[in-house]
């Protein structure tokens, strides 16, 4: 008959464990209301980085749709009035070091205001150069009627610069903005 003292460290260990493991769940469960609000607030952080005059971010309606591969957020900016301002979407790509999650900001008249990219893995000092406006600026001012391209292959491609050293990084922005576009183009033939 085994005895029973050899077996009391696995016991205590296992007792500790879960009393851990219940500790862990109520503290997560107490602190969800707050990590909720603290995410809400820098998503519209960088929401009113793109369209500062905004009061108001309304989920668009996508007609019960899911949104595409690689889009995870699409909103409409409003004004205090209720007028739209424009639209934000958030594209994501992987890049060099993981997903680069892109916010692109399009006027109502198809015109993109503004492109931030959002916190990232790439690589500091080559790939992280995609968030600066060097790199940027060559999608804003753009009318949303052509997809961008590093190598343009066609008539209905805008060409783009990508960042020397960083071609992955930079493919990875221009495709979540093409994503941003592509469901653009698809919501001004649905008249929304």
């Amino acid at each position: 008959m085994p005895n029973l003292k050899s077996f009391m460290p696995a016991v205590v260990l296992c007792v500790i464990c879960l009393v851990t493991t219940g500790l862990l769940s109520l503290t997560y469960e107490l602190t969800r209301e707050e990590r909720d609000r603290q995410a809400e607030a820098a998503a519209n952080a960088n929401r009113l980085a793109l369209f500062p005059e905004a009061v108001a971010f309304d989920e668009i309606d996508a007609s019960g749709a899911p949104l595409p591969e690689g889009l995870l957020e699409a909103t409409q900016a409003k004004a205090a009035d209720g007028s739209l301002i424009g639209y934000l979407f958030l594209g994501t790509k992987r890049g060099y070091g993981g997903q680069v999650p892109v916010m692109v900001a399009i006027d109502p008249t198809g015109i993109i205001a503004g492109v931030r990219v959002l916190k990232n893995d790439e690589t500091p000092g080559l790939g992280k150069k995609v968030e600066q406006s060097t790199f940027l600026r060559q999608f804003v001012n753009q009318m949303t009627d052509k997809q961008f391209a590093l190598k343009v292959e066609n008539s209905q491609q805008m060409p783009v610069d990508a960042v020397a050293g960083a071609t992955i990084s930079s493919r990875a922005v221009t495709e979540s903005i093409n994503i941003a576009v592509r469901f653009f183009q698809e919501l001004d033939k649905e008249g929304q």
